[in-house]
């Protein structure tokens, strides 16, 4: 069964970035968008992963901006060089679920 909801542990470790990272890059990218729970937890679906492991790319490879890169959500959405890493990122991801812990 394919998992519909991961907290900020899960992202946090999937992706390698820090949670408080992750939250900071929520407020301030328009697009990345995180259901709540009724206690205020965050979820993240699988959507999100993939626009937070962009962000992570495009900051850190590409050093853009994170105004530039709400430009870039808003004008191209999701395509450009990312799609070019992204089969080799999910691939580690992939291999992190099923790993057991």
């Amino acid at each position: 069964m394919k998992k519909k909801y991961f907290n900020i542990d899960e992202i946090s470790n999937l992706t390698g970035e820090k949670k408080h990272t992750i939250r900071f890059w929520e407020e301030r990218i328009d697009s990345l968008i995180v259901l709540r729970t009724n206690t205020g937890h965050r979820l993240y679906n699988y959507d999100n992963l993939l626009k937070i492991k962009k962000i992570q790319f495009l900051t850190s490879d590409k050093k853009w901006t994170l105004e530039g890169i709400n430009k870039y959500f808003e004008t191209k959405g999701d395509k450009g060089d990312f799609r070019k890493n992204i089969s080799l990122e999910l691939r580690k991801i992939l291999d992190k679920l099923k790993s057991p812990t």
